[in-house]
């Protein structure tokens, strides 16, 4: 935390504690206030919450005031030293909306000064309300979730990018024999990281983490698949090898017989014309 920020919220925080210090020690003060707003709020929530709960919620409007300025000095606190300073604003945030509607009704003030004020104290909560929400949302600077939630939803479709082109290039070389196994290795690549990029929205770093642990195999996967491609296309290659061979040999073979019956012929033409000079 930065010193600018550990003053502005013991400043701001300093309002919350000092009226909850105020309504636990004296709440009969508040009573009158609150009293409207906790006769409408209270049986509405013991009709909304469960059997066990609702027990559970107190119909006192003294009671009630304590435990909303229990709220503010907790929150206002956790604010003020650092410590869970998000939920400590969250915690004001949400104490302030009825403190503000039951201690500045200004709609319902009959004289023209009092309701002047009490718009003016109204507004003046609004503003606080504003601060407090601030303060919750503020991560100090640091990547909060939905940004590491962007950023590897980004990472895994650069990933994509790479393990798509790796298996385009290894479709170009071995576009005669291997071809259907890669194009079976770049489907599966596609799939597992589209799960990896579906599977990057709301976790932060174990998403982001998780994404490019995913991307990474897909990428793997697919190598190793265009690699069993091209050891397909060798070893087709080698068949068709020796299948061309083993006819040429054939067609050797029987040009060698066609050629050695044709000299025993010319050698048989001869012993008989020699046989004829000789008779003669």
């Amino acid at each position: 935390m930065t010193l600018v920020r550990a003053i502005g919220r013991t400043m701001m925080s300093s309002y919350f504690v000092l009226s909850g210090i105020r309504a636990i020690r004296n709440p009969r003060e508040f009573v009158p206030d609150a009293q409207p707003l906790t006769d409408r709020l209270v049986p509405a929530a013991k009709r909304l919450a469960p059997a066990q709960v609702s027990s559970f919620i107190p119909e006192d409007a003294a009671t009630l005031v304590r435990i909303n300025g229990a709220v503010q000095v907790a929150g206002g606190l956790a604010m003020a030293t650092g410590k869970g300073r998000r939920f400590g604003a969250g915690l004001l945030a949400l104490s302030l909306v009825p403190t503000t509607i039951a201690r500045h009704p200004f709609w319902s003030r009959s004289d023209r000064e009092e309701r002047i004020h009490e718009r003016q104290q109204f507004v003046k909560n609004v503003g606080l309300l504003g601060g407090v929400i601030i303060a919750a949302r503020d991560t100090e600077g640091k990547p909060g979730l939905v940004w590491q939630a962007n950023e590897g939803r980004e990472l895994a479709v650069k990933r994509t990018r790479k393990a798509r082109k790796a298996a385009k290039k290894a479709l170009q070389h071995n576009r005669s024999g291997g071809a259907a196994a890669i194009g079976t290795g770049l489907a599966s690549a596609s799939d597992a990281l589209g799960g990896a990029v579906s599977g990057v929205v709301t976790e932060g770093r174990k998403a982001r983490k998780q994404a490019a642990k995913r991307a990474e195999e897909a990428r793997k996967h697919a190598l190793k698949r265009a690699e069993e491609a091209r050891k397909a296309a060798r070893k087709s290659a080698k068949k068709n090898k020796k299948k061309l061979q083993k006819p040429a040999g054939k067609v050797q073979q029987r040009a060698l017989d066609a050629a050695g019956d044709a000299s025993k012929n010319v050698r048989k033409r001869v012993e008989d014309a020699r046989t004829q000079l000789s008779s003669n």
